[in-house]
């Protein structure tokens, strides 16, 4: 009897085990994506509640949520001296502030996208909860836009702060009253604000302490002080209910306007050695955080330095140097010792040398054996010539100079030993150039001609026409090249209207780093033509040079000046080859905040995509 039951038991098992294998457990097919987020069924306290004192705030969902970069897009205004904890449990969330609440205040909650159903990840998006911990809900707002000052791009995640103070300093030293941060877009909105006067400031606050650091933070500021207000405009209706009850119906207009902030970084004193380097034997790069300009000097600690044992070159922007060393007793050595002296600021803002000492390595490297067991050694490897760089090639813009360049700093230069050709039927004529030496690059000649479309040339240096500084001179160089044709380039021809002031017309390349093509500042009214373009799509830009220097300057916080205006031509131009492309363009008397730049072509095809779509979708 116990054999037949164990017998049954086995049976039983078996039987269970081969019908839930053949079950097929997985996720159901079928459906439609669930697309919508989640949403507040009940909170604690209640929107826009009063006498509400306790330092949590409990919000309750329809489903399951998750947060995810809540600690950094959250925002509560006034802003509270202690880190926010949040804590999920379920469909609920809970916000602790952290800290006891101010009384007879009413508190802003901003928690942007930081919340999402914890399925799909929808985003709970523009969430904001506000509540009095007294008898009043104060309703004012004051809204706007954080933009870049030089571009116009929307600025993100940078914090507004308003102070209801009226002294200049606040900003340095107090912590704001108020406090907001922007979207995507550089839209922000303070809102439950009292009724008062606000100054009004947008700091990138990199450091976190809710103040602006000079050098640090970017800064944008609105001239005047700032009121906001609310009136309800009513619009009466004809339709009558109950004993003659007229119904009122309306909105309730809020101002300011949107304000708009443009974002600058101060000119910061704060040079400084930010790094060194000696990436062969005759060369010590060093850069600095500014431009050390004609306050750098550097001299040998453990070597005794002959006249002349080095050659000096500097950026453009003079905040890095390439120190060449040209003494063979120098740049053998292994090891490099300098002490660096440049102007430095301190905490009074006075002036003093600063002096840094750097300490370099180098050494050759080079494989001994048939092990690849690596092995150091000294060697000096004998140069009997260098080559010439050059940018002749075929497709040579007619507007160009066809530059020469020297990899290490020129000593000599025979000009006598080059020569230029055209090409007149079958066969080069020699012609004239001019020779003129880069004003920031002495490796760098440019040879000038007035060159012909479509016109082959030739280009011939014999050798030992440049000698550098180590005593060893060039290969010899030939190069044929030909222009393009006129019909290659295109033109843009743009008629300016409404110069009140010196404007600077740049055209710009249609990509994120808008590199500048052209520039031209222009007086007055008038024509501004844009020649020998590429066939392919810009974007023009105008600045508003206020002190005519030629160049877009940023703004001073202190001095409460404003960065100069920029603004943008609305259209994206496609240039063709052999086509003019021309339009007027007015400049207005008021500010244009706008960057909406329309590219028609793309629009047009975006157009046409969806019609294709559209059309194959009827067809189902």
């Amino acid at each position: 009897m116990a054999n037949k039951l164990i017998y049954l038991v086995i049976i039983v098992i078996g039987y269970l085990s081969f019908f839930v294998s053949c079950a097929n457990i997985g996720m159901p097919r079928g459906g439609l994506k669930d697309t919508i987020p989640p949403f507040i069924i009940r909170s604690s306290p209640s929107f826009n509640q009063t006498n509400y004192t306790d330092q949590k705030i409990r919000l309750y969902f329809n489903e399951f949520v998750v947060v995810e970069g809540l600690n950094e897009k959250f925002v509560v205004s006034p802003p509270t001296t202690k880190r926010p904890v949040f804590r999920t449990k379920g469909k609920s969330l809970v916000i602790d502030l952290n800290e006891k609440l101010k009384p007879n205040t009413t508190y802003s909650l901003d928690l942007k996208d930081g919340i999402s159903d914890n399925n799909e990840r929808n985003p709970l998006r523009n969430l904001r909860i506000a509540f009095s911990t007294g008898p009043k809900l104060d309703t004012l707002r004051i809204v706007g836009f954080v933009k870049d000052a030089f571009n116009l791009e929307p600025v993100t995640n940078s914090y507004v702060f308003l102070y209801k103070g009226r002294s200049d300093t606040l900003i340095y030293k107090t912590k704001p009253d108020f406090i907001a941060k922007t979207d995507s877009k550089g839209f922000f909105a303070v809102t439950n604000l009292p009724a008062d006067t606000f100054q009004v400031y947008g700091v990138s606050d990199i450091d976190n302490n809710r103040k602006f650091t000079p050098g640090a933070d970017s800064i944008s500021f609105i001239d005047n002080l700032v009121i906001p207000s609310a009136q309800f405009l009513a619009k009466r209706d004809t339709v009558v209910t109950g004993n003659d009850t007229l119904l009122i119906f309306g909105k309730t207009k809020f101002s300011p306007d949107p304000l708009y902030l443009l974002r600058f970084g101060e000119d910061f004193f704060n040079l400084r050695l930010d790094k060194s380097e000696h990436p062969s034997r005759k060369v010590v790069n060093l850069f600095f955080t500014q431009s050390v300009a004609d306050t750098f000097n550097i001299e040998p600690i453990n070597f005794k330095a002959k006249p002349g044992w080095n050659y000096t070159e500097k950026s453009v922007k003079s905040d890095s140097i390439r120190i060449w060393l040209t003494d063979s007793t120098v740049y053998n050595r292994d090891t490099l010792i300098f002490k660096l002296s440049y102007i430095q600021q301190d905490s009074l803002k006075k002036f003093y040398v600063k002096n840094d000492t750097i300490k370099l390595f180098f050494t050759d490297v080079m494989q001994a054996n048939k092990n690849k067991r690596k092995e150091r050694h000294k060697i000096e490897k004998e140069i009997l010539s260098f080559p010439i760089g050059t940018n002749a090639r075929s497709g040579f813009d007619v507007y160009r100079d066809i530059t020469i360049e020297s990899p290490e700093p020129i000593s000599t230069f025979d000009s006598t030993k080059i020569s230029l050709f055209e090409k007149v039927d079958t066969l080069f004529k020699s012609i004239s150039y001019r020779l003129k030496i880069d004003s920031l690059n002495k490796r760098r000649y440019h040879l000038q001609h007035k060159w012909k479309y479509g016109t082959n040339y030739k280009m011939a240096i014999d050798s030992g026409a440049i000698g550098n500084i180590y005593g060893i001179y060039s290969k010899k160089l030939k190069e044929e090249f030909k222009t393009k044709e006129e019909e290659a380039y295109g033109k843009i021809i743009l008629n300016i209207k409404n110069v009140t002031i010196p404007t600077i017309i740049q055209l710009l390349g249609d990509e994120k780093d808008e590199k500048v093509i052209q520039s031209v500042t222009v007086l007055k009214d008038g024509l501004v033509t844009f020649k020998y373009l590429e066939p392919r799509k810009y974007l023009i830009k105008a600045i508003f040079d206020r002190n005519g220097n030629g160049k877009w300057d940023s703004g001073d916080l202190k001095k409460r000046v404003q960065p100069e205006e920029v603004m943008y031509y609305l259209s994206v131009v496609k240039v063709r080859s052999n086509w003019e492309n021309k339009d007027n363009w007015t400049l207005p008397t008021q500010h244009n905040f706008s960057k909406k730049i329309v590219d028609e072509e793309l629009e047009a095809q975006k157009l046409k995509d969806k019609l294709k779509k559209r059309k194959s979708t009827k067809a189902f």
